[in-house]
């Protein structure tokens, strides 16, 4: 291992993409770090093994070499000191968790914000990551009392194996608080399986839970593991609970007392460990009173009972939200966009966000897609909600400015000359089907 003689505190990004890349450096060497790039994965594994590093930010998927790869290398075949942050996409946290048995010290889930980014680099350095209670969440974003509440609470429920039952309307990050529970808990290296109770066919409920044998009913050719089994040590997210029938309800409320899972077809059931966490966007006790839900049931499952509060409750996070997500997407789609006018911010703070946060967040995106200017002006909005009754004017009715007639036909032109007027991609991507964007495109005269 070689010395490193400069005292100044040197970091390593390896990642394939340069605004990343760029992203990084400039907000680190604001802090007074001296920071080396490597674009791809064989110049940043050539660079790390000098050993000249403090900090080696590293990105997960990268093409030819993965950043597991490197990392094991790094830390197996040439052992190197330097602590190593992996980055990843919502989609690769898992990975994220297996590359922090292989002995990555903490990850930045994108997309990340630039404190994010300075506070995991602070943390590696003073060697604090193995302390939870000390560490922010990165996957959550918020700067109100309520945020910093939820966050207290999600640390101290992640030490237990507490079955916890999340509540909260829809949109409002109930899977990435499951999420975020699983990755501060002891179960951290181990999986994280999600179940969309709603997708799940009430004939087939109890297989795709509690798995099956061969022969065990008519198409079932093969034995297989249910959603139980492939959560053994881990943690298991049921979504939606609320759409399992009363049959199944029975049975899962045995298999929480028990932990016993009753594989279809096998008359002995078998030994699981499994930390579960449901959630719904239902009254439950409505469910119960209706006789759609077992009451000793919802009793189990809410031994830790943690609500999330609607967007339209914690206003104070609607900013900071918009403009996390407004420069992730705009290195996303590489756009124009940089920033929100003080009357974009207005209409924003007063919106009431019946989506929530996925609905902010897809607001965003639009914004950056659609936009071919540098700040967002109040008529660039349109508000789309979860249907038809959620639309919201964009510019205040005393102005004159604009109606929304003229919005949505500019916004709909817009989408239309990005898509280069292509009809299916066009309407998907402004939520509407293909007959309808037919007939505003009459209606409004826009030419094709």
């Amino acid at each position: 291992m070689k010395e490193k003689k400069n005292k100044k505190t040197k970091i390593l990004i390896i990642d394939d993409e340069e605004a990343i890349r760029d992203g990084c450096r400039q907000t680190l060497s604001r802090q007074g770090y001296q920071v080396d790039c490597a674009g791809s994965a064989a110049e940043g594994l050539k660079a790390a093994r000098g050993d000249i590093y403090d900090v080696i930010l590293l990105d997960v998927r990268m093409p030819k070499i993965s950043g597991l790869d490197i990392l094991q290398k790094l830390k197996g075949e040439d052992f190197i000191s330097a602590k190593i942050i992996v980055i990843t996409g919502y989609a690769t946290i898992p990975l994220a968790v297996e590359a922090m048995r292989y002995g990555a010290v903490n990850f930045l889930a994108k997309p990340y914000t630039a404190g994010q980014l300075r506070e995991a680099v602070k943390e590696a350095l003073e060697g604090d990551n193995n302390s939870n209670n000390d560490k922010d969440i990165p996957t959550l974003i918020g700067i109100s009392d309520y945020m910093k509440e939820l966050k207290d609470s999600i640390k101290r429920i992640a030490q237990t194996d507490s079955t916890v039952l999340i509540t909260g309307l829809s949109g409002t990050g109930k899977e990435l608080v499951a999420r975020t529970i699983h990755l501060l808990s002891k179960r951290v290296d181990r999986p994280f399986v999600p179940v969309d109770c709603s997708s799940l066919a009430e004939n087939l409920m109890e297989s795709e839970l509690f798995g099956h044998v061969k022969g065990a009913f008519s198409g079932a050719t093969e034995s297989r593991d249910g959603r139980f089994q492939m959560a053994d040590k881990g943690t298991l997210f049921l979504d939606e609970i609320s759409n399992i029938n009363l049959n199944t309800q029975t049975k899962l409320l045995r298999v929480i007392q028990e932990q016993e899972v009753p594989r279809v077809g096998k008359s002995a059931p078998e030994k699981v460990d499994v930390r579960l966490i449901a959630a719904t966007n239902k009254d439950l006790r409505l469910e119960i009173s209706e006789g759609r839900f077992r009451e000793d049931l919802f009793y189990r499952l809410s031994v830790v009972l943690l609500d999330i509060k609607p967007l339209c409750e914690h206003k104070g996070d609607i900013l900071p939200i918009a403009e996390h997500y407004l420069e992730y997407y705009r290195k996303k789609h590489k756009s124009k966009v940089r920033c929100l006018s003080e009357e974009a911010k207005k209409s924003l703070l007063s919106y009431k966000w019946p989506g929530n946060v996925r609905e902010l967040k897809n607001t965003i995106e639009r914004l950056c897609v659609m936009i071919d200017h540098d700040t967002v002006d109040l008529s660039d909005i349109l508000y789309y909600g979860q249907g038809e009754g959620a639309k919201a004017p964009v510019v205040d009715s005393s102005s004159g400015r604009m109606t929304l007639v003229d919005v949505e036909k500019e916004h709909i032109e817009k989408a239309l000359g990005h898509f280069n007027f292509q009809i299916n991609k066009t309407a998907k991507f402004l939520g509407i089907d293909r007959k309808t964007l037919r007939i505003k495109i009459r209606n409004y005269g826009i030419k094709m």
